[in-house]
């Protein structure tokens, strides 16, 4: 059972490890873009910033295996949102779950476009009028490419599993948000079981489109990953949830080895080179690991923690800021230390530095404010009312 009563400083339900595990997937991200794609991917937005014109330089080639697989940092988000979800969506009513998403989603995205789109103006090669399509489609979240930066892809994902989550509360079956959430990640590894066969040529292509990533077929088996996880760490482990969350493992490596190999192929690396498959695995495995271990033992790492607990939860805050901001904000501070005759691992070092300090400012500083505004907007324009979006009881719950 989850729990924080022996540590008084901490907030109500917080997983301690989830907030380590969550930054550190967004610094694999970060390091994806800028100490892999940055170099090796001349079409991307990282190497277009960058402007280097130079292979891939110095002491960096030791990083690649770990670079070229922070990809792997996505899948892990999508696990953790599964978690997240179900807990939030707990005892909510339809009205308070929508509010809660909106304060967590929106003004921080549209304050961290709004300066990716400032810097775009001044370093992206497009003109004007194309990057302020891209903002502004950006602003609304369109579910569709392209975005004034590219991370913004999973944002349309995770909106889906809100809809998703959002109709079940919204038909009173809250219950159930186990069972269905299962039976959605059971589809998911279904279709990449049957990918990994010759029976249906060319379907991994076809549930890695777009349309089937909003569907929640190519990720729904990560989102029921974190779920099941959720129900165990209330309910404990039965045979029923471990066939569950075993069918989904299956899938979502199967899906990642899909990923692997695209990744492999795009990037130009040697087909026959084992790393760019068995580091993500690993990475991934590794992650599920101390998930399971950190919601094992969350009151002992709470105890540990005592009241430095807030300070690891306002780091866990900043890594969607930290997601949104690292690929302009980390790459032309790279581009900058280049330019001053650094070499390229302290350019580096200065862009991960750069990135990661302003996360923690939007997170600490700016984003709050923000919030509180767009809260304020909610209570006064949409007032709580009966009916469809105000059933069940809740407790106001800061987002998670």
């Amino acid at each position: 059972m989850l729990s924080n009563k022996a540590s008084p400083g901490a907030p109500a339900g917080q997983v301690i490890g989830l907030d380590a595990l969550r930054f550190a997937a967004a610094g694999l991200v970060m390091l994806y873009h800028l100490a892999c794609t940055a170099w090796l991917v001349p079409s991307s937005e990282a190497a277009g910033l960058l402007a280097a014109g130079v292979g891939f330089p110095g002491p960096l080639p030791a990083l690649l295996p770990l670079s070229a697989s922070g990809w792997i940092g996505v899948p892990i988000f999508f696990v953790i949102s599964g978690f997240v979800i179900a807990y939030t969506a707990t005892g909510a009513t339809p009205r308070r779950f929508l509010e809660s998403r909106a304060l967590r989603l929106l003004p921080c995205a549209w304050f961290c476009a709004s300066v990716t789109f400032v810097l775009a103006l001044g370093f992206a090669p497009e003109g004007v009028a194309a990057l302020t399509g891209r903002y502004l489609k950006t602003l609304v979240l369109f579910p569709a490419p392209r975005w004034i930066d590219g991370v913004y892809w999973t944002l349309g994902i995770e909106i889906s599993f809100y809809a998703f989550v959002f109709a079940l509360l919204a038909l009173g079956r809250t219950d159930r948000l186990e069972p269905a959430v299962a039976c959605l990640g059971l589809a998911s590894a279904l279709a990449w079981c049957l990918a990994a066969t010759p029976l249906v040529p060319g379907l991994d292509v076809l549930i890695s489109t777009r349309i089937a990533k909003l569907l929640l077929v190519t990720h729904g088996c990560e989102f029921a990953l974190g779920v099941v996880i959720w129900a165990a760490s209330r309910r404990g482990w039965t045979g029923r949830r471990l066939a569950v969350a075993a069918l989904c493992l299956t899938g979502s490596l199967l899906q990642i080895g899909y990923d692997a190999r695209f990744t492999r192929h795009s990037l130009g690396l040697d087909p026959a080179a084992w790393a760019p498959l068995a580091v993500p695995l690993g990475l991934y495995l590794g992650f599920l690991g101390l998930f399971l271990l950190s919601v094992r033992t969350n009151e002992h790492l709470l105890r540990m923690l005592g009241r430095g607990a807030p300070a690891l939860r306002a780091i866990g805050l900043s890594t969607y800021p930290l997601y949104l901001l690292h690929t302009f904000v980390g790459v032309l501070a790279m581009r900058a230390m280049l330019a001053l005759g650094l070499d390229p691992l302290a350019s580096l070092a200065a862009g991960i530095a750069a990135a990661v300090l302003a996360a923690l400012a939007v997170s600490g500083w700016i984003e709050p404010v923000l919030r509180r505004r767009l809260r304020g907007l909610i209570d006064r324009h949409l007032q709580p009312r009966d009916g469809l979006l105000g059933r069940a009881a809740s407790t106001r719950r800061k987002p998670a």
